[in-house]
């Protein structure tokens, strides 16, 4: 089901997206005396909480920022960028790669050169409007089932918790909370959040320093790989919209009690491959009957908040970050030279556009809409469809096998000894090689009529019978004894 929900412009009722905010740097070949001259910077020495004993650093805060310079002479600037830009104020309000720019420009006044600023730490994060599409940010919180393979831990915001959720990796911390909760303010906003705590996360992308994520090129690459993709792989659920397996197919049921449940995502060691199975099987159940995919919903919020993120100072003309407008394939939030309301389809699709059905290999999972209409089965060396050929064939043996059973037991309790077997081979004969093995065969005489079993139906019967046999003699041998 699709969910439509109309684009609000007015910075007065939204607040609008940060990418880049929380930074650590470190200042190379800088003289720190700079710092000590500037009427805006308070030094204070830093101490241990509760003994007092200070610890020789000093810090001044400043507009968001903590200006500090260690023992040995070393500076570093860690804090809100955004909040600089703001004067110290906040960092809800809208903050574009522009502000961004202006933001490391006003730092030359601290003797801060982008080149030789080299980074520590630091997030990049939206804040998501999630009141226009009528779910509660909570709603969006609690559905996030797996992340990363990172065991979740709850956030403690204000000190209060179950206002958000963060999932720690070696080389990244990736979280979701209620940054109205955090900014104590009357809205409904969730953010989405990458934090890279070590540096080597991101040196493949030739990120070393703040000049580094003023290069658009890298920073889009950056941005569409380790924050985009993040989502794209993050496993959402809500319980509330398939609270049962009643409406479910009998095969999927077991299998669906695991898949969602976010401790089985994380329980075992699995294969990236199979986490991409079953999580394509979790995402098909969720589209075929579920009421909404907040998932999809999500993704249509992000690619709102990111096209004013994108937008350079011209208005209506995108910079270099053109290459991350269309994720997502959500239309832009409006028309080039117009502030005419839009409305934009939090979904996969396109307005206007028929959205594909999309179909996955029954034994897979594996996507095959890009198949001829009816496939069933994923191409890949036939092995999907051969292996559910020979699971149905298998399935209806074994049907006809329990009846063909069922059948000799009956004649067995009904009849007792009151038939023949007029002709048998030996089942227990042991097989020798270059021999042919014989099937085993018989021919049971029921009050004049012939009826024939070959094979295990035969096997089978000579086995029950020889049980059947020797329960009727033990009893025989025992009623003997009592007399």
């Amino acid at each position: 089901m699709h969910m439509v929900f109309p684009i609000i412009n007015s910075l007065l009722l939204r607040p609008l997206p940060p990418l880049i905010d929380g930074i650590s740097i470190e200042l190379i070949d800088f003289d720190f005396h700079l710092w000590e001259r500037l009427p805006e910077l308070e030094f204070s020495v830093l101490t241990v909480v509760g003994s007092g004993m200070e610890l020789g650093s000093r810090k001044a805060h400043h507009k968001g920022l903590d200006f500090i310079i260690e023992p040995k002479g070393k500076a570093k600037i860690k804090g809100s960028i955004h909040k600089f830009f703001n004067d110290g104020d906040h960092n809800i309000n809208r903050f574009t790669f522009e502000n961004f720019k202006d933001a490391v420009g006003q730092l030359s006044v601290f003797g801060v050169n982008p080149e030789n600023a080299r980074l520590k730490s630091f997030e990049i994060g939206l804040n998501l409007d999630t009141s226009a599409s009528k779910i509660e940010t909570k709603t969006f919180l609690e559905s996030v089932l797996y992340c990363r393979g990172a065991e979740r831990s709850e956030m403690e915001l204000n000190g209060k918790t179950g206002y958000g959720y963060a999932y720690k990796t070696t080389n990244a911390t990736y979280k979701f909370y209620d940054k109205a909760e955090q900014s104590k303010v009357q809205s409904e906003l969730l953010r989405v959040e990458t934090k890279f705590t070590r540096m080597r996360a991101v040196e493949n992308y030739g990120i070393y320093t703040l000049a580094d994520l003023l290069d658009e090129t890298k920073l889009s690459r950056l941005i569409a790989d380790k924050f985009l993709k993040t989502i794209d792989e993050t496993i959402f659920f809500e319980w509330d919209q398939i609270k049962t397996t009643r409406r479910l197919p009998a095969k999927y049921k077991s299998k669906f009690k695991d898949l969602r449940n976010p401790d089985w995502w994380i329980k075992d060691e699995r294969s990236r491959k199979e986490r991409h199975r079953n999580k394509l099987l979790l995402e098909k159940l969720i589209n075929q009957y579920a009421k909404r995919n907040i998932k999809n919903i999500l993704k249509g919020l992000i690619s709102l908040e990111f096209t004013y993120f994108l937008r350079s100072k011209k208005g209506y003309e995108y910079t270099t970050f053109e290459s991350l407008k269309n994720w997502n394939q959500t239309n832009n939030a409006q028309k080039k030279g117009t502030v005419t309301q839009r409305i934009v389809c939090a979904d996969s699709t396109d307005q206007g556009e028929e959205k594909k059905e999309k179909r996955y290999c029954l034994t897979c999972g594996k996507d095959i809409t890009h198949q001829k209409k009816g496939s069933k089965y994923c191409n890949d060396q036939r092995k999907c469809r051969d292996k559910a050929y020979n699971l149905k064939v298998s399935e209806k043996k074994k049907v006809k096998q329990t009846a063909k059973q069922k059948e000799i037991l009956n004649l067995i309790k009904d009849l007792g000894t009151e038939f023949n077997l007029v002709r048998t081979t030996n089942p227990n004969r042991k097989k020798k090689k270059g021999v042919p093995g014989r099937k085993t065969s018989i021919i049971v005489d029921i009050g004049g009529k012939k009826r024939y079993f070959h094979g295990v139906a035969a096997r089978f019967f000579l086995r029950e019978f020889e049980k059947k046999t020797e329960s009727l003699t033990n009893q025989h041998e025992h009623e003997t004894d009592c007399t």
